[in-house]
């Protein structure tokens, strides 16, 4: 078993061989693609199947340990994938994902153009077929975003989604697009919010955004409780406020940071405030990659791969 699975129960009973066009998107021939898939089958073994095959009934949200930034894999019941931010560092998340077995992502969201979220993207659209993307609309002048914003433009059938007032379906998966407020002119205050619903279950990404986004987000009414709160720039003490905590009050609160980063993250004062309605609060940085599989009635369960690894160790 693979070092980075997580205690699922998931079936194992599928092989894979990575698909042509996949190979070609990154070895951009096909004579190179045909000598990879017969050089698997002259070795006489089989092929590694997917890390994470999508089980009926279940969602899964993969908070990604990419340091100090930001990634989670959202796989939808049917297999269909989802992706929002890109983390820190040029082709790791690509790597991570390309592990899983699969070429295509129904839809890419950029939170905002900082590069800690956004470093990963051109990667990504290197690597895989992305039939959607969407991102906060604010350039940033970052060599990043310049990349980013190239291989955005490559994608000539990518259907490029406005970070507006609007519902998303991916399979049965709703995401509900909390849209940039406008009300400066910063990167993290216009990050894009993502409310994914799966039945009963409720999940809120919300990139950076610092206070001023999330009490105009309350405000406007389109804040509800949910059962997964992505807790907003990495735990700093301007990403977390009273009203967002009691207005969410979620039973899981993930954060996505780096160990011993420069900048303190996260705030020991923001753990305490989401424990104190009884959030269960999670922490790449310590607890490895999060992930939360989900039934529609709203039931879930989380598995960190730390924890994993510690259960394997005889």
């Amino acid at each position: 078993m693979s070092s980075r699975r997580l205690q699922h129960v998931y079936s194992a009973n599928h092989s894979h061989v990575t698909s042509v066009p996949r190979i070609l998107r990154r070895y951009g021939s096909l004579w190179v693609a045909l000598l990879c898939i017969a050089t698997a089958f002259s070795a006489g073994s089989k092929a590694q199947a997917p890390a994470h095959p999508p089980q009926s009934g279940i969602l899964s949200i993969r908070q990604l340990d990419v340091g100090q930034g930001d990634a989670a894999l959202i796989t939808t019941p049917e297999g269909r994938h989802i992706l929002i931010d890109a983390g820190p560092t040029a082709g790791a998340v690509a790597d991570l994902l390309w592990k899983d077995g699969f070429d295509t992502l129904d839809l890419v969201i950029s939170s905002h153009n900082h590069a800690d979220h956004i470093a990963g993207m051109s990667e990504v659209f290197f690597s895989y077929v992305v039939r959607a993307y969407m991102e906060n609309g604010i350039p940033s002048p970052t060599a990043v975003y310049r990349r980013t914003l190239a291989a955005v433009e490559k994608e000539q059938a990518l259907k490029y989604l406005e970070a507006s007032d609007r519902t998303v379906t991916v399979g049965s998966v709703t995401l509900r697009i909390l849209p940039p407020t406008r009300l400066d002119n910063s990167q993290n205050n216009n990050s894009v919010g993502v409310l994914l619903e799966y039945g009963r279950f409720r999940a809120l990404y919300t990139g950076d955004s610092e206070r001023l986004e999330l009490a105009e987000w309350l405000r406007e009414g389109r804040i509800t409780r949910v059962s997964l709160v992505k807790v907003a720039h990495h735990g700093s003490v301007n990403g977390t406020t009273a009203d967002w905590i009691r207005a969410t009050s979620p039973a899981i609160a993930v954060i996505s940071v780096g160990a011993g980063n420069r900048y303190g993250h996260p705030s020991p004062d923001v753990e305490r405030a989401w424990r104190s309605v009884q959030a269960v609060v999670y922490r790449t940085d310590r607890d490895g990659e999060v992930e939360i599989t989900a039934t529609a009635d709203g039931r879930f369960a989380v598995h960190t791969r730390l924890a994993a690894a510690a259960a394997r160790i005889p």
